[in-house]
């Protein structure tokens, strides 16, 4: 009478080895990442087909080549270890919560002067919590937040979500930023007309501010004359005062650069604004609400305190 073959179940290290291979590409480059020699993650796989009784490899050329029940049994274990990481976000954001951190998300236009204030007004009420500033695209922030990996953030478009609370914030109007010795700092408010061939300092491709810059050029049926491109509004600010060009952007974004630079009024007016996001059941509900409110404060100060700015506004 034949008897039963008798399978193992698979070590967490034969796991590791076959998954590594499958997302590296060779046993060589899975080893590295493993820390082991090439023999020993050779050995790790070979002993778990044999453990499970299933051949999970073609040997093609010397090379190991998934084949579909292996890919089947890929695709289970990356499962089985998304919601293990998963598992791990949701320990980190209730430590996080637990011992009072706030991890906020920023686009690089707002990551200077105006951000940093909301911070320091936070921090002032808040001395003991440890805060985290990470400044992204509106989409990785968007991302992170739904992973719970951002408390609140800051973003441009409102967020078509339903688990995600957005509001609008700094609704302000279009400014020219100008080097403070330009002959156009004469003028109360510019127009297309005076600025169209102008040099401009320009946020990168794709950004808020550029895609409204590049629109309104276009509806005059003229190409914005970019001889520079930076991705934080300190950056355009500097450039701005060194005098190697103008830009078109959001009044904000001059917070700490006020004295350094001349901010002119864009005619026609075009307002623009930003969105205040967090999610609806998130944790770390206080302290969001209590940023949130810091932001808001540190807006309206901002916003009361423009008409001083040395500027036409």
């Amino acid at each position: 009478m034949a008897r039963t073959k008798r399978y193992r179940q698979p070590t967490m290290r034969q796991i590791e080895a076959f998954k590594a291979v499958i997302e590296t590409g060779t046993v060589s480059r899975a080893a590295e990442v493993l820390n082991m020699s090439q023999p020993a993650a050779s050995k790790l796989l070979t002993n778990l087909e044999a453990d499970i009784g299933l051949d999970l490899f073609e040997r093609r050329r010397g090379l190991l080549v998934p084949n579909e029940r292996g890919i089947k049994f890929y695709q289970e274990i990356d499962r089985i270890f998304s919601g293990l990481n998963q598992i791990n976000r949701a320990v980190d954001n209730l430590r996080r919560e637990e011992q009072g951190q706030l991890v906020i998300g920023c686009l690089p236009g707002l990551s200077g002067h105006f951000i940093c204030s909301v911070i320091g007004a936070f921090k002032a009420k808040h001395p003991d919590v440890f805060v985290s500033l990470q400044a992204r695209s509106s989409q990785f922030i968007v991302e992170w937040m739904r992973a719970g990996n951002v408390d609140v953030g800051v973003v441009t478009g409102r967020v078509e979500d339903t688990h995600i609370e957005s509001t609008s914030i700094l609704r302000q109007p279009l400014t020219c930023f100008l080097p403070t010795d330009h002959p156009l700092t004469s003028k109360q408010a510019l127009t297309m007309e005076d600025i169209a061939e102008e040099p401009i300092i320009a946020f990168m491709q794709g950004s808020y501010t550029r895609l409204l810059q590049d629109k309104l050029f276009e509806s005059y049926g003229a190409q914005p004359k970019v001889t520079v491109e930076a991705t934080t509004s300190p950056n355009v600010c500097e450039l701005v005062s060194l005098g190697l060009g103008i830009a078109l952007s959001h009044p904000f974004h001059a917070v700490g650069m006020a004295d350094r630079i001349a901010i002119r009024s864009f005619d026609p007016v075009h307002m623009v604004d930003y969105q205040l996001c967090r999610l609806r059941h998130g944790r770390n509900r206080r302290l969001v609400s209590a940023f949130v409110d810091c932001v808001h404060e540190t807006a309206e100060g901002f916003a009361r305190g423009m008409v001083n700015w040395p500027s036409a506004l």
